[in-house]
């Protein structure tokens, strides 16, 4: 088999050398955002613990994650519709697409925010549920900040402005933790909400003025009829649908366990938000610094994109999602109630270890899903793909209420990676064709290898580290065993990827 990380050409090693730097940049913003989320997710956690208020609000937050990420997905669906030449949109045209799609956001979190409220968690008590009504508002008005400024994001990209889309979200996400903790005293269980909306009016007004900067909308035209307008919202909606369908489930899942234990769905959601930043820091990241150019390849070489692209994105997302996501279990969980035991006791903490293990399979379909799909729109599968949104999520549904009744609460996070898992294979076998079973057992032996790597190592850090001592140090102690056997590691299952980003990071040093 011919190993894709080898076989360059000069000219492919600039073009990789700058889509490594893009892709550097837009995964430290991304994490960037995780760090200030992760920090603000603690604080939170220490203040208000896990009860049904903070449920209350997390539901809420649930459909600000869910946009969020869908606002994301934009720059990588609309990216192909702006590259030159057989651009299929102008930047204004995009621009007032987006306004059209904010505008059921805002009505549906502000005039109809109770009776969305009753739709999202109707396991809630009524008094807590009071707290998701309160919510959705400000988290629309970040919402749509956010997906206003994914559009000038997506014109950035095109224009290869990558450090200037990075900047943006890390400065948001930096001013919106200094207002989190402005606020934390007087704004109770809403303070997140309105750090949230800090940081998208941040992260819009950087993304405008740079957008400005570089160009901006392009020559004023006539304003177009409402028919013309809503065909330009319909053609990125109808790229994107199933993006959203994708993140939707989440929402699926958050409100069955709405209806257990009150904190079960707080400890939920902390746990996906860790498992989305890998996801968005590492396969999304690639996905989007590498879009504009894939387009334009797909153009000429479409057969070679699958081989350059997929394994080789995979195999470095994997490699640090692994260990991730075990040092949340086996650390990060027992760590938090270590540190905050009025906040969350022994069962939240258990609760948090057993869902971070249930979101293992999501996490990984999710790698290989964020990979593929920006692959499928440059090479132009987006009506296909898109016609899957409902099969998935009806198939979500089903497999919830099923698992939920079977199972209880844990039943309804396992089904959470089923309808994603199908989703991959699926992509996987329309991306590769004849070559799917290939590129599925590569994919498979990847996954299997680091993540075999990292449940050994962490798994002996869980054996050896209670044997020297307890509570917080023992955590730590946990996190430090584990990181160091994971590392030793490495060079045995990956010696390839980890001279590769050794050589990197010498590289971007000086």
């Amino acid at each position: 088999m011919v190993d894709v990380d080898s076989e360059t050409t000069d000219v492919d090693c600039g073009q990789r050398r700058v889509e490594a730097r893009a892709g550097m940049a837009l995964s430290l913003a991304t994490f960037t955002m995780a760090l200030a989320s992760a920090l603000q997710a603690v604080l939170y956690l220490s203040s208000f613990g896990a009860n049904g208020r903070t449920d209350g609000f997390f539901v809420a937050f649930a459909l600000y994650t869910t946009f969020g990420v869908f606002s994301q997905s934009l720059r990588l669906t609309a990216a192909p519709l702006l590259v030159e030449p057989a651009a299929r949109l102008q930047p204004r045209e995009l621009m007032r697409a987006l306004l059209i799609v904010a505008l059921p956001v805002i009505i549906a979190t502000g005039p109809l925010a109770g009776p969305l409220a009753g739709l999202l968690a109707p396991g809630l008590d009524p008094s807590d549920r009071a707290i998701t009504q309160d919510a959705l508002p400000i988290l629309g008005a970040a919402v749509t900040l956010q997906l206003l400024a994914a559009g000038g994001a997506t014109l950035l990209a095109v224009r290869s402005r990558f450090m200037s889309v990075a900047v943006a979200y890390a400065a948001g996400a930096i001013g919106g933790f200094f207002v989190y903790l402005a606020l934390v005293g007087s704004a109770q269980e809403l303070t997140l909400g309105w750090s949230m909306l800090s940081m998208a009016v941040i992260t819009f007004s950087i993304m405008a003025v740079s957008t400005i900067r570089s160009g901006g909308l392009g020559a004023r035209c006539r304003i177009p009829g409402l028919r013309a307008a809503g065909v330009d919202a319909s053609l990125l909606l109808g790229r994107t649908v199933v993006y959203l369908a994708f993140n939707l489930l989440f929402i699926v899942t958050l409100a069955w366990a709405s209806g257990s234990a009150a904190g079960d769905a707080t400890v939920l959601s902390y746990g996906y938000l860790f498992a989305s930043y890998l996801v968005a820091g590492t396969a999304m990241a690639l996905g989007m610094s590498r879009i504009p150019e894939m387009t334009r390849q797909a153009r000429s070489e479409q057969t070679a994109l699958v081989r350059a692209s997929v394994p080789v994105g995979f195999r470095y997302a994997i490699m640090f999602a692994a260990p991730a996501l075990a040092a949340l279990i086996v650390a990060g969980a027992p760590l938090i109630g270590a540190l905050f035991p009025d906040s969350l006791d022994a069962d939240a903490v258990q609760t948090l270890r057993t869902f971070g293990a249930l979101l293992a399979p999501w996490t990984i379909a999710a790698l290989i899903i964020n990979l593929l799909l920006p692959l499928m729109f440059a090479i132009g599968r987006a009506r296909l793909v898109n016609l899957m949104a409902v099969p998935l999520a009806a198939l979500h549904i089903a497999a919830t209420a099923l698992a939920t009744a079977q199972w209880g609460v844990e039943g309804t996070v396992a089904a959470f990676g089923l309808a994603p898992a199908l989703f991959a294979i699926f992509l996987v076998a329309v991306a590769a064709g004849p070559r799917a079973p290939g590129l599925g057992r590569e994919l498979a032996w990847d996954a299997a290898r680091f993540c075999t790597a990292a449940a050994v190592a962490f798994g002996t850090a869980a054996i050896v580290a209670p044997a020297l001592s307890h509570g917080f140090v023992e955590a730590v102690f946990a996190g430090i065993i584990g990181t160091a056997m994971y590392a030793l590691l490495l060079p045995i299952v990956a010696s390839r990827q980890v001279t590769v980003v050794m050589r990197a990071l010498r590289t971007a040093s000086p």
